[in-house]
């Protein structure tokens, strides 16, 4: 079964914080991000924190709820690092993988970042897991290509750059 094209991308907004908690107190979801579940608390203080990187920036970049029609789907970020690079990122709810939208939120991603002339100049890159075969598969399909692999915050991390 596979999704239509149907999704679209909305920043989250602050009655959409259960949204963002049903993704992240999911080990499922997070077992190849954090290898851990959030806790309530930690949810609504990382919620807050994707707020206000929404509300500081109108470049297309943030944190994006993802929808099917009026179905939620996950999770979607292009957001600024430190190093003024672009990290890209999703999830997908468990009961919707397998069924395209992880390639449909990472295109649309990243027709955002070809779309604008500012973040069209700067690197996107993604880290993921190196055992989370699906998300290596998914981003070498979009021509993005591992720069470094090893142990990151205490967590294995594989570092991906998009190479269009």
């Amino acid at each position: 079964m596979s999704a239509n094209n149907n999704i679209t991308i909305e920043y989250y907004q602050d009655n959409d914080q259960s949204l963002y908690s049903i993704l992240t107190k999911d080990i499922r979801v997070m077992r190849y991000i954090t290898e851990k579940a959030e806790t309530e608390t930690e949810a609504t203080e990382n919620f807050k924190k994707i707020l206000a990187y929404n509300a500081s920036h109108n470049d297309q970049t943030g944190y994006y709820k993802i929808v099917d029609q009026e179905t939620f789907i996950g999770f979607g970020k292009l957001s600024w690092d430190e190093n003024h690079k672009i990290e890209i990122g999703y999830m997908v709810l468990p009961k919707h993988w397998g069924k395209g939208y992880a390639t449909q939120i990472i295109s649309t991603l990243l027709n955002l970042v070809k779309q604008s002339t500012v973040l069209s100049q700067h690197t996107v890159y993604a880290i993921i897991d190196p055992s989370n075969g699906a998300s290596k598969h998914l981003l070498k399909k979009y021509h993005f290509t591992s720069v470094w692999q090893g142990i990151e915050d205490g967590l294995p991390s594989e570092h991906l750059i998009w190479c269009p």
